[in-house]
Parts: C-alpha cells; sequence; structure tokens
C-alpha cells in the first residue's frame, strides 16, 4: 500500500495514540471526533503522548463527523474506527461514505462483536478486525497518557476466511508496524478478541465498580477473589465457543494483572464521566454466551447487570433538563 489516506474515527486515548504513531511515521492522517473543541486544541497545539514514551507530532486535518468528511468528497484508504463500541451503530451506516474503492475499515475497539455493525455496513471484502494492545488516559486536551504497550496487536479478517478482508489486514499490520506500532496478522483474530476481552473483562468493571485502580484490584483480598472467579468463568465461556485457553494464559492474565500497576482503565473513566461504557461488549457479552452454552455465569452476569444499572442511571440523570 503507497502512501494511502488514513482517517482514524474517534480520538480518545486509543485513537490519539494511534494518530501520533502513524504521524510520527511519516503518514498523513485525519481525525474525525465529534468534540469541536478538542479539534481546535489539536489542530493549534498537535497532539502531545507523554508516559511509556514521549513525543509530540502535529495535526493538520480534521473533521467533525464523517458527514462532514463525506460532503467534503474525502475518501479513505484505511478507516480506523476507534470510538467506544456502543457508537458503532450509530455510525456503522455512514463509513461506506468515506471509505475509498477497495479501501479497509479497522475496527479497531476491544470487545467481542464490536465489529458486527461495521461488517454488515460495509460488508465481508472490507471489514477488518483489530485487537488493541496498548492504553492511555487522556491527562488534558491533546495530551494523552500513554500507560503501557503489552506486545502487539492483532488484526484479521472480520469474516474469517476472506481472502480480500485478510490481504487487507495484512497491508495495514504492515504499515502499523513500520510506524512502530507492532502489529500482527491473524488468520483467526477472533482467538485474540476473546483473550483480550477476557482480560478486560476480568478487571475493568471492578474498577469502574469500586474507584480502585488496576494495582489496588490486586492488592484487596475481597475484589482479587472477584476477579479469579469471573476469570474462571470466562475461560470456561471461551472454551464453549471454541477457544480453549490453558492454565498458563490463566496465570499470564493473573501476572498481567499484577503488573499494570496504577492504571485507571477506561471503562472506569466512562463510569465517572457519566458515558456509557462497553460491558455490553464485555462482561454482559460473555455472560449470554455463556448462558447460550450452559455454562454458569453468576459473577459475571452480577457484575455486568450492576455496571448496566450504573450505565442507565447515567444516561437517565443526563437527559433530565
Amino acid at each position: 500500500m503507497t502512501s494511502p489516506k488514513i482517517a482514524v474515527v474517534g480520538a480518545g486515548p486509543v485513537g490519539s495514540i494511534l494518530v501520533a504513531y502513524l504521524v510520527r511515521g511519516g503518514h498523513r492522517v485525519v481525525v474525525v471526533d465529534v468534540l469541536k473543541p478538542f479539534l481546535e486544541t489539536i489542530r493549534a497545539n498537535g497532539l502531545h503522548i507523554e508516559g511509556f514514551t514521549t513525543f509530540h507530532v502535529p495535526i493538520e486535518s480534521t473533521y467533525d463527523s464523517i458527514e462532514a468528511a463525506s460532503r467534503a468528497g474525502s475518501r479513505f484508504d484505511i478507516v480506523f474506527v476507534c470510538v467506544k463500541a456502543p457508537v458503532n451503530p450509530l455510525i456503522a451506516g455512514a463509513l461506506p461514505s468515506i471509505a475509498a474503492e477497495g479501501g479497509a475499515v479497522v475496527a479497531f475497539q476491544n470487545g467481542l462483536d464490536t465489529e458486527a455493525a461495521i461488517l454488515a455496513a460495509c460488508g465481508p471484502d472490507v471489514t477488518v478486525r483489530g485487537v488493541v494492545n496498548y492504553a492511555g488516559n487522556a491527562a488534558a486536551p491533546g495530551r494523552i497518557h500513554m500507560t503501557f504497550f503489552n506486545g502487539a496487536n492483532y488484526l484479521g479478517a472480520a469474516a474469517r476466511g476472506n481472502e480480500k478482508a485478510t490481504a487487507k489486514a495484512r497491508d495495514v499490520a504492515a504499515l502499523m508496524s513500520g510506524a512502530q506500532m507492532t502489529t500482527e496478522l491473524a488468520d483467526d483474530v477472533q482467538r485474540h478478541v476473546w483473550a483480550k476481552a477476557i482480560r478486560n473483562a476480568a478487571l475493568m468493571p471492578i474498577s469502574a465498580l469500586t474507584g480502585m485502580d488496576m494495582a489496588e484490584v490486586m492488592e484487596h483480598s475481597a475484589s482479587r477473589h472477584i476477579l479469579e472467579a469471573m476469570l474462571d468463568e470466562q475461560l470456561a465461556v471461551a472454551a464453549s465457543a471454541g477457544y480453549v485457553f490453558d492454565r498458563k494464559f490463566r496465570d499470564d492474565s493473573l501476572a498481567y494483572f499484577r503488573k499494570a500497576g496504577h492504571h485507571m482503565p477506561s471503562m472506569y473513566d466512562d463510569v465517572v464521566n457519566k458515558r456509557r461504557s462497553e460491558i455490553a461488549f464485555l462482561n454482559h457479552r460473555i455472560a449470554e454466551v455463556g448462558e447460550q452454552h450452559g455454562v454458569p455465569v453468576p459473577y459475571n452476569r452480577a457484575v455486568a447487570n450492576l455496571v448496566l444499572c450504573v450505565d442507565e442511571v447515567a444516561v437517565r440523570r443526563k437527559s433530565r433538563p
């Protein structure tokens, strides 16, 4: 792929870090986000990444909606979708209007089945599923504190076996790796989706409900007990769906949680800022799959229901005059 035109839709921590690495790697990237003050800030001051690594990049072009980009006639060879997963059904129908013919639309998000709406709107030849293995928090407008980059990201065809989407995933993975964002092509990307979803779902909702960071969750015996119980349920559910993870994966996951440090996961930020979280694509979806396959999931169902309640209360309160 030669000098592709790239758009990143959604400039939260995941999207902003992606933009910054790609721009630093020599690519021109258009940022699409609904927050106009944020776009004004990054056009004026660029994006600043700090923490895990530190650098600054300029931002030349932005749009405040997919529709605005489409009206301007912008078409992109690669469209990364980095919005929160609950937003996907709201924007998926507009994505084909900015995807160039023969281009790729990448669902670059956490959770199970986040690509479903995009796949339905864009088709199997176009849709690529990604797995994100880095994280950060917004320190200030246009400034992202990057907390870690653990191993490779993964890309693969959203519809397994689709040769056109697989070729696009290979090209995009090479482009990202060339920009120092190590990314690998996966024949069955859903195995990596499950692995990442399990690691998110075992810890994120506990932080969201208690206000504890990742290190604190692991330090307290009560929260660690809930985490391990949810993790064991999740592994059983994954196995029922055809993805078996061994004891080493469980041990490595606990070690991963222990070394994560004082990082507040994005679900906590969602709760604090009264935004709808991604729980529907994590513990809630895992519980649904477990229940469909007859796997007991009492811990995941209880935690999912609690976060869903928090979500609904926040939405209801925000809608009050």
